[in-house]
C-alpha cells in the first residue's frame, strides 16, 4: 500500500521560487511539502542578480541583509559592467554609481544596497536552511513528482522516492508548480508555452579562482569583444566564482566539440593571460528562449517562476520575476485556505502578474538584441560568428587539412583584433564605441522595472479619474495609486530612523488613516464581517509621523498625511486609496477580498 501524506499546498520544485513559496506559506500559517528531485543544490551558477524589490520581499519575510550579503560580491564590484578585447584590455564601462546615479535607488529603499550580485546557488543554500527550520513546510529531496489528479476539494499527486523507487501519495488542496523552465508539471497539465522557443544556444563554463589581482578594474560583468573568444565573463564573486559563456551555433556546432582543453584555451584567450592556473568545475549547455505560459492557472494548480515564464537573462529579470510571482500568489492562497476569501481571489494572480512578466520578457529580449550594437560599433558583424560556424563545419572545409583551417582562422582573428585594438588610437571610432556602450545602460539600470511595476486590474480598487503612474525602465516615480508599490520613506521616532515599510506586515492588510479617515472608519467598519476586520491592522498616520524631523530626506516623502484612508495589501502593493470616503464599504472589500 502506498504511503499517503496530507498538506495544504504541494510545491513541485525546490529552486528559489519553490523554496520561497514554502517559506512564505509557513509564515502565513499554511502547511506545505516542497518536493525536489535533486538531493543537493547544483554548484553550477545560474542567475546572479537580486533586485531591489526582491531584497525587500526577502527582508520582509525575515531574511537579513547580512545573511544575503555574506556570499554576494561587494557593492562596488556589482555596480560596474566592462567591455573589452580581453580582461586586460578594457574598451569602455558602465558604472551604475557614476554621477550619483545610485542615489535614485537609495531614496526609495530601506535596504543598505539597492541590488546584490549573488549567485542563485548561494541564495538557494540560504533558502534551504530557512525552509528546513520552518514549522509548517517540509522539504523532500530525492523525490520525483510524477502526476496529479484533481478532485472537487483536493489534488492527489503521485511522487516517487527515488532512492527506494517507492511511490507515495500527497493529498493537497492546491499545487504550486515551480519546477523550472522544462516544467514536467506544466506539460502534464497541458499548458502550452507561447513565444520564441529558441533564440540561441549557449555554452556555460564554471570555474573557481581569485582573479582580482589579474583585473584592470573589478566588475560583475565583462563583455569580451575578441574574435577568437567572444563571450561574457560573469563574476558571481571575483575571489570565488566565475562563469564564462558564449553562443553555440547549433546545428553546425555540437556539444562534443567543446572539450575541456578547447574551453580552457578559449578562456585563456578571453582573459588575455595564459599563465593563470584555472581549472574548470563544470560545463553546462543551455538554450535561450522567450516564452510565457498560455495560462498561469489550471484548476487548483498554479505556475510560478520559470515554469510560468522563461526569457533571456539579459537584464537579470527571470529569478526576480519568480520571486514577485510567489509574493503575489501566497498571501491569496492563505486567505482562501483559511476561508477568509473566496476561491475567485486566486484569479487575480494571473491578471496581475502576467502583464508584469510580459513587460520583463519584452525588455529582456530587447536587451539581448541591443547588446550586439557594441560589436557593430566596432565594425564587427555579429552574424559572422554563425557564418564561421557554418563554414568551418561544412563538409567541404572538413576535408581540408586541419593545419590550413587553423592558419586561416588565426589570420582572420588577427585582422579583426587589429581593428578592435585600433579603437584606442582612433578618437572618432572610440567615441562611437563609447556611445554604443553608454546606450546599454537601461540593460542594467532598471529601477522602473524593479520598483515601478503596477497592477492595472486584480485585487485592487482603482480610482476612476487618477492616471496610472508613469514609469520607464530607468525611472521610478513613487505613487499612492492602487496597484502601485507603497513607497518607502524614512520617518523618525525618538531620534531613530524607521522605514515606512516597517509599518507593513506580510500577514495582514495595513490601513493608514488620517484623523478624519479614522473617525469615518470607526463608524463604518461595522459593515464588514469580523473575519474581514481581523485581516486589517489600522494605523494612524499622524502617530507614525509625529516625531518627524526636518531632514533632506523629507523631499522624497509622498504627502501621505493628506490621504484620508490608504489600504496596503500583504504584498506591499496599494489596494485602495479613495478619492472620497465611500458609502458602501462592504462593496469595496468584496471587490478586494471576494467571498465567493
Amino acid at each position: 500500500m502506498k504511503a499517503s501524506y496530507e498538506t495544504d499546498v504541494l510545491i513541485i520544485g525546490g529552486g528559489p521560487a519553490g523554496m520561497l513559496s514554502g517559506i512564505y506559506l509557513d509564515r502565513l500559517g499554511i502547511s506545505s511539502i516542497v518536493v525536489e528531485r535533486q538531493l543537493e543544490i547544483s554548484e553550477h551558477p545560474k542567475a546572479h542578480e537580486l533586485s531591489a524589490r526582491s531584497i525587500e520581499i526577502l527582508c520582509q519575510l525575515g531574511f537579513s541583509m547580512e545573511e544575503l550579503k555574506s556570499e554576494a560580491s561587494s557593492y562596488d564590484d556589482a555596480s560596474r559592467i566592462l567591455f573589452g578585447h580581453t580582461l586586460k584590455d578594457i574598451l569602455g564601462e558602465i558604472d551604475l554609481q557614476a554621477d550619483g546615479n545610485d542615489l535614485k535607488y537609495r531614496r526609495h529603499l530601506a535596504a543598505s544596497e539597492p541590488y546584490l550580485n549573488l549567485s542563485q546557488t548561494e541564495l538557494e543554500k540560504i533558502m534551504r536552511r530557512r525552509l528546513k527550520a520552518s514549522a509548517l513546510s517540509t522539504l523532500w529531496t530525492g523525490y520525483q513528482w510524477e502526476r496529479m489528479h484533481e478532485e472537487e476539494e483536493r489534488v492527489q499527486s503521485e511522487i516517487i522516492e527515488l532512492s527506494k523507487d517507492r511511490p507515495v501519495i500527497v493529498n493537497s488542496q492546491y499545487v504550486i508548480c515551480a519546477d523550472g523552465a522544462g516544467s514536467r508539471s506544466r506539460r502534464t497539465l497541458g499548458i502550452k508555452m507561447l513565444g520564441e522557443d529558441k533564440i540561441d544556444d549557449f555554452v556555460s563554463v564554471y570555474f573557481k579562482h581569485n582573479l582580482r589581482e589579474h583585473l584592470i578594474k573589478p566588475a560583475k560583468l565583462f563583455w569580451i569583444m575578441n574574435p577568437a573568444a567572444p563571450g561574457t565573463f560573469i563574476a558571481h564573486h571575483i575571489e570565488r566564482r566565475w562563469v564564462y559563456h558564449f553562443p553555440m551555433y547549433t546545428p553546425y556546432e555540437n556539444k562534443e566539440q567543446f572539450t575541456e582543453p578547447m574551453l580552457k584555451q578559449r578562456i585563456f584567450t578571453a582573459l588575455g593571460d595564459e599563465t593563470i592556473p584555472i581549472e574548470l568545475s563544470s560545463i553546462s549547455f543551455w538554450r535561450m528562449t522567450c516564452q510565457i505560459a498560455e495560462t498561469f492557472r489550471k484548476g487548483r494548480a498554479f505556475l510560478v517562476g520559470d515554469a510560468a515564464h522563461r526569457f533571456p537573462p539579459t537584464g537579470g529579470l527571470g529569478m526576480n520575476s519568480g520571486i514577485g510571482d510567489v509574493q503575489n500568489l501566497c498571501w491569496k492562497l492563505a486567505l482562501v485556505l483559511k476561508e477568509q476569501a473566496g476561491n475567485s481571489l486566486l484569479d487575480s494572480y494571473e491578471i496581475e502578474r502576467r502583464p508584469v512578466v510580459a513587460l520583463n520578457s519584452e525588455e529582456s529580449l530587447h536587451n539581448y538584441f541591443k547588446i550586439w550594437d557594441v560589436p557593430r560599433s566596432m565594425g564587427l558583424d555579429p552574424r559572422a560568428m554563425k557564418w564561421q560556424a557554418m563554414l568551418l563545419n561544412s563538409r567541404f572545409v572538413q576535408w581540408l587539412p586541419k593545419r590550413w583551417i587553423s592558419n586561416l582562422r588565426a589570420k582572420v582573428y588577427k585582422m579583426l583584433s587589429r581593428r578592435i585594438m585600433a579603437i584606442h588610437q582612433d578618437a572618432k571610432l572610440r567615441s562611437k564605441v563609447q556611445k554604443a556602450i553608454k546606450d546599454q545602460t537601461d540593460h542594467f539600470d532598471r529601477i522602473g522595472l524593479d520598483l515601478g511595476y503596477f497592477y492595472e486590474r486584480g485585487a485592487i480598487v482603482r480610482n476612476s479619474t487618477a492616471p496610472s503612474p508613469q514609469q520607464s525602465v530607468s525611472h521610478y516615480e513613487p505613487s499612492l495609486q492602487p496597484g502601485a508599490r507603497f513607497p518607502h520613506f524614512w520617518c523618525y521616532a525618538k531620534g531613530k530612523r524607521k522605514s515606512s515599510h516597517e509599518w507593513l506586515r506580510p500577514t495582514n492588510f495595513t490601513l493608514l488613516c488620517s484623523q478624519a479617515g479614522k473617525a469615518w472608519w470607526s463608524e463604518h467598519a461595522i459593515q464588514l464581517s469580523e473575519r474581514t476586520r481581523s485581516l486589517i491592522q489600522v494605523l494612524m498616520i499622524e502617530d507614525q509621523l509625529k516625531h518627524e524631523l526636518s531632514t533632506t530626506t523629507q523631499e522624497f516623502r509622498y504627502p501621505i498625511e493628506k490621504v484620508p484612508l490608504l489600504l496596503i495589501r500583504p504584498d506591499g502593493q496599494i489596494a485602495w486609496c479613495p478619492e472620497r470616503l465611500p458609502i458602501d464599504l462592504s462593496a469595496v472589500f468584496n471587490q478586494l477580498i471576494p467571498c465567493t
